[in-house]
């Protein structure tokens, strides 16, 4: 059964998003690969060619066998190894900081001019305390521990207020409200006494993924520092001892593991926005066929 001319279409959007993802990720291996090529003690003073090499490097990486680590546990079960601890921090780091950012805009835009400015101030001068300065802070004011979950918990905290996160989604939010209050099915919700909160909520859906989309390369790369401030065994710190060790290729794995997360979240948003947007596929049908 032959497709039909705008499935054709949205087939050929979906293909150019996938092919985009993996010539971001490949792109970012040979990048990196060639910084790492010429670092003191690489293959490339073994008679190597760098070419030969990242061929190399992808089939293994493609069959899972990248070989030992400097540690001796296979690269990619230390990856993962590391990423089990990572991910869930980044991601509730995430979760905690639209959903912190989603009350304070509500709140900001229920209190006087006043009120709204001050607490606006105070929640921008907080968020723009970079990661590292708010790590030591933990470590050093409020004596957090290594190991155990305190420091998980301060890292959680920390990423989700930290590099101007927290700021940046409260701005967004801020705007899409200011927005959506001016049209005219916010007024008729509201004479009927419909909750705000309850009436405006799906339309913030996708504002709200975009900014998770556009932080998601800052909480991974926050991650990799706190973990070396806080002692957390993750991802960054396995890669902070794989740089003292000369483990390139760990090194490597670990790069092209944090950019295809970041490039997947922008490719989950562009699909989103495909699906729930017919004029958006309508216009880069057209763009296409130019």
């Amino acid at each position: 059964m032959s497709m039909t001319r705008p499935a054709r279409r949205v087939a050929q959007l979906v293909a150019r998003r996938v092919a985009g993802f993996l010539g971001v990720v490949f792109g970012s291996s040979v990048v990196f690969g060639l910084l790492v090529w010429w670092a003191p003690g690489s293959d490339r003073q073994d008679g190597g060619h760098f070419f030969h090499w990242i061929a190399s490097f992808w089939l293994r990486l493609l069959h899972a066998d990248l070989g030992p680590s400097f540690r001796g546990i296979a690269i990619e079960e230390l990856v993962l190894e590391g990423a089990a601890i990572s991910l869930p921090l980044v991601f509730c780091a995430l979760a905690l900081s639209l959903t912190g950012a989603l009350a304070v805009s509500f709140v900001l835009h229920e209190r006087r001019p006043l009120t709204g400015r001050v607490l606006r101030t105070t929640v921008h001068a907080l968020s723009l305390t970079p990661v590292f300065l708010l790590g030591y802070i933990a470590v050093i004011v409020f004596a957090v521990p290594p190991g155990g979950w305190l420091p998980m918990l301060a890292a959680v905290l920390i990423l989700a207020l930290g590099d101007g996160m927290f700021s940046d989604v409260v701005l967004r939010v801020e705007v899409e409200l200011t927005t959506l209050r001016s049209r005219d099915f916010v007024h008729s919700a509201a004479l009927r006494g419909v909750p705000m909160f309850r009436n405006l909520l799906p339309h913030l859906a996708l504002p709200l993924v975009e900014a998770a989309a556009s932080r998601m390369a800052f909480l991974l790369g926050g991650i990799v520092i706190l973990e070396k401030v806080l002692g957390i065994p993750g991802l960054g710190w396995i890669g902070y001892r794989a740089a003292q060790e000369g483990d390139f290729v760990l090194l490597l794995t670990i790069t092209v593991f944090i950019t295809a997360l970041v490039a997947v979240g922008y490719l989950c948003l562009e699909m989103l926005r495909l699906s729930i947007d017919p004029r958006l596929r309508r216009r880069q049908a057209s763009e296409s066929e130019r």
